[in-house]
């Protein structure tokens, strides 16, 4: 018996110190950095990072996981992406099958392809659906095909115009930080 109450107690221990997380972190204008997460959805969970903006209580992705390292200043956010498709995929399936319930989409910031989008079936109630839609999806988008192709990706939130920059190459950030004169880097 009392071996059996000290195991469920470790256990329990551990369980609850595996789901401590980080704090969101503020940066500046409704931009977020969200650590790490595991979100249930009945049974659906995904997790990673992102880039996030805050409107009106909705948090709309901006950058996608995994995020490897950011800096910010008043005017703009830096970001290193190691693109992650798995963690990618669970998070837009998630935003179009259940619209508005943690995430939401927003086409200003993740730039998928309308035209593909356009031909969601709302009345599909049916995760494989969901699923195979997302797939099919990301596969004709060229921004997410990109990602992947460069594994590591980098962009440049312009804070108060709200206009996001990439995915870039690192030579396409060098250049672009070079033009818009921002004073940040990630050493």
């Amino acid at each position: 018996m009392t071996k059996s109450i000290y195991l469920c107690l470790l256990v329990s221990l551990f369980l609850f110190s595996c789901n401590e997380s980080e704090e969101e972190i503020n940066l500046g204008n409704n931009f977020y950095y969200i650590p790490f997460q595991e979100i249930i959805f009945d049974v659906t969970i995904f997790g990673g990072n992102g880039i996030y903006q805050l409107e009106n209580y909705e948090k709309i992705p901006v950058i996608l996981p995994d995020i490897e390292k950011y800096e910010y200043n008043s005017d703009f956010i830096i970001v290193k992406q190691d693109f992650n498709i798995k963690q990618t995929s669970r998070l837009i399936q998630n935003m179009i099958s259940m619209p508005g319930t943690y995430f939401t989409y927003d086409k200003r910031y993740i730039k998928l392809n309308e035209n593909y989008f356009a031909k969601l079936d709302k009345s599909e109630n049916s995760s494989i659906y969901y699923k195979k839609f997302t797939s099919e999806l990301l596969d004709n988008t060229s921004s997410i095909q990109k990602m992947k192709k460069n594994k590591e990706n980098y962009y440049i939130i312009e804070k108060k115009e709200l206009k996001v920059n990439g995915p870039l190459t690192k030579s396409e950030f060098k250049e672009m930080k070079k033009n818009l004169e921002i004073n940040l880097s990630f050493e």
